[in-house]
């Protein structure tokens, strides 16, 4: 499996357009810095690529093995494209619109679909990786948009 990595650079307040250095048969780009949902989809968007999907365990990995060639450490968070903005506790990938048919919850009972998880804003939720040190996993867990992370792009290589 070929990793890439893509290194980055923010438009500055300045008015610098972004940069961005990558290989172009990379699966899965990584920039390099933060920022909430809304501008990751539309940063990945630029690149000419779309918030990562991850349609199952095998998806998972080598999602992974992408973040574990970085230099991001297991203390960070990584936005997908999944959400529930326009429709309450039913997952989509943004980029096709699909549900969500696969899941890889921190918490295996899933209770980011009970009302008292959405009791603190009433407002959608977006899906990232974060690293469980407790069982050495990656697992997904469920944030505001508007929180900023690290972003998974990804390319379709068909």
């Amino acid at each position: 499996m070929k990793v890439a990595i893509c290194l980055s650079f923010l438009a500055l307040a300045s008015g610098f357009q972004p940069k961005a250095e990558c290989e172009d048969k990379a699966e899965f780009v990584i920039p390099n810095f933060k920022t909430n949902w809304f501008k990751a989809m539309e940063y990945c968007h630029y690149l000419g690529l779309k918030l990562t999907r991850i349609l199952s365990a095998d998806d998972q990995l080598r999602i992974e093995a992408t973040i574990n060639g970085t230099d991001k450490g297991v203390d960070t968070q990584f936005w997908t494209g999944g959400n529930d903005l326009g429709d309450r506790r039913n997952f989509h990938w943004y980029s096709t619109g699909r549900r969500i048919t696969w899941f890889n919850w921190f918490d295996a009972e899933n209770s980011y679909g009970s009302e008292s998880y959405y009791a603190d804003s009433g407002r959608g939720k977006c899906i990232y990786l974060s690293y469980k040190k407790s069982d050495g996993q990656w697992k997904w867990g469920l944030g505001s948009y508007d929180e900023n992370r690290y972003f998974v792009c990804e390319r379709n290589l068909n």
